[in-house]
């Protein structure tokens, strides 16, 4: 009896081992590591600022009425225990250097595998008037309230702009494009934004003047815009296609700084503000 009680314990024995959980994996992280960041500095109107996002993340710039630059960062470290990741932020800290006319902002630093880091900003600018150059590896661009001389590119991201003016150039590898423009015209030289993969939106006030240049490689011109009045008669924008390609050219309202966008693979689609 008792060798048949040994035996069945011994057969057993490596199922129930196998059951209990190892010792690294009962310490492994539950939930990322956030980690928040906050500057803010004197800034004059008309001053240039860079962002440069090389850690994967949202960037958010929106024009504001006062004279400083703000900084709000969110960082995320996933898949490490609350003080390697800490360590790791430590050693890739937010770099902000700034003089009261010019300013830079970056982020670098990668997680060793299989850790990943994220940081998500959010940075407000003097509105009346700011220079911005941004380079972001990958994630999405939001703008807003923004005047002055605009460069921007993303890697692999999508671009919203909304009630923008000044000049605006901004490219995407991958990522789609969404322009609202606001008021009753285009205030600027112009507004030119390319997605090499994606689609691209158009979003205008009943009553606006500019020059609009849409244009697809491999996709379509959708137009959901009220006719415009030539010589008293109403004229729906013509769209012209080419194979796989199409484009429009025509001006809305009086005319006036050309809206050009363009896609090289998705539709465009041109509609009616709300």
């Amino acid at each position: 009896m008792q060798r048949c009680i040994a035996l069945i314990v011994c057969l057993f024995l490596p199922y129930l081992n196998a059951q209990e959980p190892s010792p690294k994996a009962a310490s492994a992280p539950t939930a990322p590591y956030v980690e928040r960041y906050e500057k803010q500095i004197n800034f004059f109107p008309g001053g240039k600022l860079q962002v440069s996002a090389a850690v994967p993340g949202n960037v958010k710039i929106v024009g504001w009425g006062k004279g400083s630059i703000r900084v709000e960062a969110e960082r995320i470290v996933y898949y490490l225990p609350p003080e390697d990741a800490k360590a790791l932020l430590q050693k890739f800290p937010i770099r902000v250097r700034y003089t009261p006319t010019t300013a830079t902002v970056q982020t670098t630093g990668s997680a060793p595998p299989p850790a990943t880091m994220e940081c998500n900003l959010t940075v407000y600018v003097p509105g009346e008037k700011t220079d911005l150059k941004v380079q972001v590896s990958r994630g999405d661009l939001s703008l807003e309230s923004v005047n002055g001389w605009v460069e921007a590119s993303i890697q692999e991201g999508s671009l919203d702009a909304k009630s923008m003016a000044g000049y605006f150039s901004f490219s995407t590898q991958r990522g789609d494009i969404c322009a609202d423009m606001s008021g009753s015209r285009w205030n600027g030289l112009g507004f030119d934004a390319l997605t090499k993969q994606g689609s691209v939106e158009l979003r205008l006030p009943k009553k606006y003047d500019a020059a609009l240049q849409l244009e697809t490689r491999d996709g379509k011109v959708v137009v959901n815009y009220p006719p415009q009045e030539v010589d008293g008669e109403l004229m729906p924008p013509e769209i012209v296609i080419s194979k796989k390609a199409q484009s429009l050219k025509a001006s809305v309202g009086d005319g006036g700084s050309p809206i050009r966008l363009s896609s090289h693979s998705g539709d465009i689609t041109l509609s009616l503000k709300e």
